[in-house]
Parts: structure tokens; sequence; C-alpha cells
């Protein structure tokens, strides 16, 4: 592990591997590069780099650009001309989709493992409004302890709060402003959005993996996206949101096909 300056910005980097397919991997909210562990002992010989999300690891966050901006251009530097594969998680799937749409030609294939791109489901979508609706216990939290404990039991890994290990809770609640942060390209319109449009225009293969278990909009916003390209998530049983680290076997054999 170690500490670069990367589009400007200071970025922990985890580097594993010296042989075999090169791959970016971005990983997903109150996480770190070193999550990727698990998944790439499963997948053997690669050229790996990690890169933390902004004001996660070892990463600094940059006042001047959202973390999505911010997390693309760590990515983009780090892919020079490429070819690499882009692996991202949850809002990790965010930033390398917005690097892979500024330098397309560079990208050797696209994974997204449960997007956090819930613009994509319309306003009025019922499960668009029941996420909303459960999301209120975050919204109306008086504490960054209480926010973080009603978004890691939404989001995380199925454990009650009290079960998390402290250091594990504390990192959460220091970092719990990444989501109202991000919430514009998540859940927003902002200036140059990414749509289903963009991600069929891609050349490269687009593989997108989701857990069986996982949220009812997850899976749908995995749903819209493989049906744009015409064709069907990987759906991994047994698996919730944190389906990369819960089940990193499962997904490193769907990724082996792609990785060729």
């Amino acid at each position: 592990m170690r500490t670069l300056t990367l589009g400007g910005a200071e970025t922990g980097v985890m580097e594993a591997g010296d042989s075999g397919p090169r791959l970016i991997l971005s990983h997903c909210t109150m996480a770190h590069s070193g999550a990727w562990k698990p998944l790439l002992a499963e997948l053997g010989a690669v050229q790996a780099t990690a890169l933390d999300l902004p004001g996660h690891g070892a990463s600094e966050m940059d006042a001047t650009r959202g973390p999505q901006r911010q997390g693309a251009d760590a990515v983009l530097e780090v892919l020079g001309e490429g070819p690499a594969h882009l692996i991202g998680h949850s809002f990790g799937g965010r930033v390398v989709l917005r690097a892979a749409l500024d330098r397309p030609e560079a990208v050797a294939s696209l994974t997204l493992i449960e997007p956090m791109m819930m613009h994509l489901l319309a306003e009025d979508d019922p499960v668009r409004l029941a996420e909303e609706r459960d999301m209120q216990a975050y919204a109306e939290a008086e504490t960054e302890a209480e926010a973080a404990r009603a978004f890691m039991e939404m989001w995380g890994g199925g454990q009650p709060w009290e079960a998390l290990p402290e250091r594990q809770r504390a990192y959460a609640t220091e970092r719990i402003g990444f989501v109202a942060d991000s919430a514009e390209d998540v859940m927003g319109d902002p200036p140059g959005q990414m749509t289903l449009d963009d991600i069929a225009g891609l050349d490269c293969p687009v593989t997108v993996i989701a857990g069986a278990r996982t949220r009812a909009s997850a899976l749908s916003i995995c749903e819209r996206i493989a049906g744009r390209l015409s064709d069907r998530p990987h759906i991994v049983a047994g698996a919730g949101h944190m389906v990369p680290i819960s089940h990193p076997a499962e997904v490193a054999a769907i990724l082996r096909e792609r990785l060729g």
C-alpha cells in the first residue's frame, strides 16, 4: 500500500501481481482498496491496481471536485493509454464507468458490480420510492453515528451495527459525509449525467454483476443496464450488495471468462 498523487490529489493505492491481465479496481462507499484482496487472491495471475475512493483509506478529498470526478481522474491517470480491465463496485462502479466513457479506447473491458446509479430509476418508480422511504432513518439522523448506522444497515454486509468491530464503526462514522457529497451524482441530473445510452455506446465488453439477495433498487439498476445491452446481469446466489467481498470465488469465476 502506498500513496501517490493521482489526478491532482493524494490517493491510496494497493498493487498486486506482476503478470497477467491488467486490472484497475474501485471499491464501494465505506470500504477501502484492501477490500479487493480476497477477489484478487481468487483471480490469481493479474496485474492489479486498486484505488482508495476520495476521503477513504489513504485518499484525500478534493473539495473543488465531486468524489465521482476526483475518483475517475485518479483512474484515468493510472489507466494511461491502456489497455486495462476496469472493475467497480457500488459507487466505485460510477467511478470506473466515468473513466471508461472519458477514455473508451484504453478500456479492455468494464465490470459493474451493483453500480450505485439510482438516477436510472424514474422518480415515480415504486422501487425508487421504496428506497427513499427506507433511507428516512439516514436522512433524519441527528448524529453522524446514527446516520452511519442507518446507511450501513441498508448497504453493508447484513450485520447489525452493534456487531461490527468498533474500528469499522468509527471508520464509517468519520466518512458518512461522503454519502451526501455524492448524492447529486447518484440521485440527480447534473450536467453530463451518465445514461444507459452512454453505456450501450461503449465498444468494450460490459459485464454486470449483482447479488441475488441484494436490495431491490440495486437489482433493478443492474437489470436496466444489462437489458440496454441486450443481456442479463450475472446473479450470485446467496449474496447481498457486498458480493465481491462476501463471495469472491463466485465473482472471480465470472471475471475469468471476461479477462480471458
